[in-house]
């Protein structure tokens, strides 16, 4: 079952793909949010049909892999390189 914020967020990652003709798999959300009273917590949303070793795996590579990438092609066009 796809829930209304997976539907919602698949739609904003799918209107920015890295190059034209790439088709959004799945993915990973993590968000840090402060409640009124000044703490934070962390909340996570993984995509539709995606298992939590999955979700586990992208935020491994994530965290551990060089980043940003120096290969323009496989990098995200909304950071910046080198940053």
């Amino acid at each position: 079952m796809i829930t209304f914020e997976q539907e919602k967020v698949a739609a904003a990652l799918c209107e920015i793909p890295p190059l034209d003709g790439d088709v959004l798999v799945a993915w990973v959300l993590m968000a840090e949010w402060r409640e009124a009273d000044g703490q934070t917590k962390l909340t996570r949303l993984i995509s539709a049909h995606s298992s939590a070793w999955q979700a586990k795996g992208y935020l491994h590579e994530g965290l551990n892999n060089r980043w940003p990438l120096p290969d323009r092609q496989h990098h995200n066009p909304a950071t910046q390189a080198g940053g």
